[in-house]
């Protein structure tokens, strides 16, 4: 009866370490792939600054609207048909 306990345990111990070291496989091979791609070093530059992927699209926007050195009318027309296409 005490082998059966011992044996017991020991398989349980067996399947927490496998799925741990499975687990922790995985979070490696993800962190390889990000660092192939580049992205972990852009999270790393401001981990703390959160902006969204539209954010940046908008900011690339405006950056290319002000280059053009357009008038403000002209602005706000072209601000007003980019909002009609989003609704």
């Amino acid at each position: 009866m005490e082998i059966l306990l011992y044996g017991i345990i020991a398989v349980l111990m067996g399947t927490v370490l496998f799925l741990t070291f499975r687990a922790i496989g995985r979070g490696m091979d993800a962190r390889g792939d990000l660092k192939r791609d580049g992205t972990l070093d852009e999270n790393r530059e401001d981990p703390y600054e959160f902006t969204s992927i539209e954010d940046e699209k908008n900011d690339k926007i405006l950056e290319k609207l002000k280059d053009k050195n357009l008038s403000p009318e002209d602005l706000k027309k072209l601000y007003d048909e980019i909002k009609k296409k989003q609704d």
